[in-house]
């Protein structure tokens, strides 16, 4: 009970202070609105093209598989069932000879029907595989030449390595990128929850002089800075989903409203967002508070 009470006391002494300069509360949540704004915003552009990415990427997770002349329908058949089985498959589908023969037709056209021509279907069985991502077909092919039923691959090794490596690359330069930019909005917030702290010296002298102890003036300050990166980074949730919310019926059909479709925030996502502004308010406030106001 004493805990709650204390920190009632912290909430109320917080809520006062906050009203009372109330210049300085709309420049900090301000302050806080826009870095933590902006961090999510680069956050979401970031992850909205991971999955553009790897949507773009399925095109690539196809691997066509001939099995040899010899290999019946149920072979191919049974076959097509233990692939599907394996973990980096997502889907396979059986090609009968004459289905595959069909579609080589329809692709020419109106050319004499292959058949007629040659008197008999030569094309193999086939398996079409679909890998769970790019990242699995060369482990998928590896193992399917590696089997005695199968004659011949087709994919893209040039290409899928290609892919792999801007995927890679792109999410390294994310990730350096949102580094960089959390380190400066912490050290933005910091800063602005220190000059307003140091704004206050006097005031908080005079509670020291007439009996309060440390962490009596401490609280109350952590307790702000805990409001401010809270109401701030609600504020930055608020704007950002509006404004894409906003924006999506309003881009034509495409690129650009794929992205912003895939930067749209998650309650789960917007609830991190909120609780990473209020912790670096609170931490902030911590450090300003530890070096401003000491015992006397």
């Amino acid at each position: 009970m004493g805990w709650i009470s204390l920190l009632a006391f912290f909430l109320e002494e917080a809520l006062v202070n906050l009203k009372r300069h109330l210049v300085a509360t709309v420049a900090t949540v301000s302050t806080v609105a826009l870095t933590v704004g902006l961090w999510t915003a680069f956050r979401s552009v970031s992850r909205g093209t991971d999955a553009l990415l790897l949507w773009e990427g399925k095109k690539l997770t196809t691997v066509r598989v001939g099995l040899k002349p010899s290999v019946t329908e149920e072979q191919g058949k049974g076959l097509a069932e233990r692939v599907q089985k394996l973990p980096f498959v997502e889907h396979v589908r059986f090609l009968h000879k004459d289905e595959a023969l069909s579609l080589l037709q329809k692709a020419y056209g109106n050319s004499a029907a292959f058949r007629d021509l040659i008197g008999h279907n030569p094309l193999p069985h086939a398996l079409v595989v679909t890998c769970r991502s790019p990242a699995d077909v060369p482990r998928c092919s590896k193992f399917l030449s590696n089997l005695p039923e199968v004659d011949w691959i087709s994919h893209h090794p040039q290409a899928v390595a290609r892919f792999l490596s801007i995927v890679h690359w792109v999410s390294l330069v994310g990730l350096i990128l949102s580094l960089v930019l959390g380190v400066i909005a912490f050290a933005l917030i910091h800063n602005d929850i220190q000059i307003t702290v140091y704004g206050r010296r006097n005031e908080i002298r005079i509670m020291q002089l007439v009996g309060a102890t440390v962490w009596t003036v401490r609280g109350p300050l952590i307790m702000e800075g805990l409001l401010y990166g809270l109401s701030g980074s609600a504020v930055a949730v608020l704007l950002l989903c509006g404004g894409i919310g906003l924006a999506i019926p309003r881009v034509p059909l495409g690129l650009l409203q794929g992205l912003l479709s895939s930067c749209q925030l998650t309650g789960g996502e917007a609830l991190k967002v909120i609780g990473m502004g209020a912790l670096l308010g609170g931490v902030s406030a911590l450090m300003a508070s530890l070096r401003l106001v000491r015992a006397v």
